[in-house]
This record gives C-alpha cells, sequence and structure tokens, in this order.
C-alpha cells in the first residue's frame, strides 16, 4: 500500500535497505564493474567478511546479484542498473545538503540543472578576519582569465573593476557582461567609476543593461564558475559557490546568454 505522495511501502523499503548502508552500496557499485571473489572483494573494500557475506547473500535472495562459473559474484542487469540510478540520487542529495539555502538563488525554474552536478562545488565564504579575501580571490582570478562572463546585480569592488578595465585595455580579457538598471544607477552616481567603465567599453568589452533584477550574481572566468546572491546589498561581500563542472559551466553560460538577449547594448556614452 503507498503512501500519501503514492510511492509504494515496498519501493521505499527497498530503497532504505540500499540507503542505509554504506558498505552494501559500496559492494553493489563493485559488482557492477566486474566478477570478484568475496576475498578479492574484502582485499579491495576493507569491509569485514561477515558484512561481505551477508550483503551478497542478500543480494542474490533480491536478484540483485549472480555467482558465475568459476565462484566469483558479478551484479545482474537488475543490480547494475539500481546503483546506476542510485549513484546521481546521492550526488544530488549531497550537493542540496551542500548547498543549502543557496539552492534558492538558483534561476531552476527557466534554466534547470541537475544538482548532482553541484555535488563537488566549494562554498566560499568571507573570512571575518580579512573582508576583503574574497574581493582579492576573484580579482586575482580574472587577471589570471582570458575570458569573462558576468550576469551582476551589484557593483564590483573598485579592484575587480580596474582590472576588468586593465584586461580589455591590454588586450588580454574578452568580456560578455550583463549588469541590471540597479547596478547602473549605482555606478552612474559614482563619478571616480564612470571613466572605467568608458574605457573598459572603449576597448573592446561586451557590455549590456538588463532592466530589471536578476536572482543571482553568475561569473565564468574561463573554466571556473562563481554565483553569488545578487541581492545582497551593494558592496557587500557575501557568500558564493565555486564550481569547475562542465555541466554547471554550459549551464551558466545560458544563464548569462538568457538575460544578455533580452538586454540592450550600451556603448561608452551611457556613462558620460
Amino acid at each position: 500500500m503507498g503512501d500519501s505522495l503514492g510511492v509504494p511501502q515496498r519501493t521505499l523499503e527497498t530503497i532504505a535497505y540500499l540507503a542505509r548502508s554504506e558498505s552494501r552500496v559500496r559492494i553493489l557499485k563493485i559488482l557492477a564493474e566486474g566478477p570478484y571473489a568475496r576475498n578479492e572483494l574484502e582485499e579491495t573494500t576493507g569491509i569485514a567478511r561477515t558484512t561481505i557475506d551477508r550483503s551478497i547473500n542478500e543480494f542474490e535472495e533480491r536478484g540483485w546479484a549472480r555467482r558465475t562459473t568459476d565462484g566469483r559474484y558479478v551484479a545482474s542487469p537488475t543490480g547494475e542498473q539500481i546503483i546506476t540510478d542510485f549513484q546521481p540520487f546521492v550526488e544530488t542529495m549531497e550537493a542540496i545538503l551542500k548547498l543549502g539555502d543557496l539552492v534558492a538563488w538558483l534561476p531552476t525554474d527557466t534554466l534547470p540543472i541537475d544538482f548532482r552536478h553541484f555535488a563537488d562545488a566549494t562554498i566560499k565564504r568571507p573570512d571575518p578576519a580579512e573582508p576583503t579575501s574574497m574581493a582579492s580571490y576573484l580579482t586575482e582570478l580574472l587577471r589570471e582569465s582570458s575570458e569573462f562572463h558576468c550576469l551582476a546585480g551589484v557593483a564590483p569592488p573598485l579592484a575587480f573593476e580596474e582590472a576588468m578595465r586593465d584586461g580589455v585595455v591590454h588586450g588580454d580579457l574578452k568580456t560578455e557582461h550583463v549588469i541590471t538598471d540597479q547596478e547602473y544607477r549605482y555606478l552612474l552616481d559614482d563619478e571616480n567609476r564612470l571613466s572605467r567603465w568608458q574605457e573598459y567599453i572603449e576597448a573592446g568589452a561586451n557590455l549590456y543593461l538588463y532592466d530589471d533584477s536578476v536572482p543571482c550574481n553568475v561569473m565564468v572566468f574561463d573554466n571556473t564558475v562563481i554565483i553569488g546572491n545578487s541581492q545582497a546589498e551593494i558592496g557587500d561581500m557575501f557568500v558564493e559557490i565555486e564550481s569547475t563542472n562542465e555541466a554547471v559551466r554550459a549551464w551558466a553560460h545560458d544563464v548569462i546568454r538568457e538575460y544578455k538577449e533580452a538586454a540592450k547594448r550600451l556603448d561608452s556614452d551611457a556613462f558620460r
């Protein structure tokens, strides 16, 4: 009989059987890669022989593993499919637990992404003892990059802004940069910044103005993606997600492209 979500109890119990034992997951995953004798599994995994024996016996009963003619064990087609589908679920849960409330920043309603691609992401938080450490890190990352793609709802720190300008002026940096109306109006109120943005555009930067808010700041420095909270107060440092995952990078480019296509291109006169 199913629960209130319509998931059969037997299904939930089967999922729980595998999920509540890391040893079972490891053993089934290895058996899906090829045949192993029980003593080989013990040597490979370091799992106690009694646990291996019990798990293999249970897998055989469930039809997840079978004994080969030479007395070794291998995952059945059913066992292979189970572990193949189970691994992405584990990675997705790992990523969601790691990201926590940061998940709310991501525009997944319009541009979905499988959260498991964030499993290896790093959550970077400002060091209270060094409040400018995050800005310094991003500035150095920019200086080492040849391409910079950006969707931003907040103005960059001054050092970062100078590195943007210098990179394009010296011909070392190609950019695709979308800013919001909020950031644009903030920049216009700071006369000291206007000349830098004029030089940035005149040197070849591709700058676009989106006339609404954005769900998050997205920056791609060559192969590194940085995602930040666009709702932070302008000038504040905030928590960021960093990833070098190829799928996350492709998704980040899609996010920036979507907003760029809805924006208008700016020339240097926009900052006079």
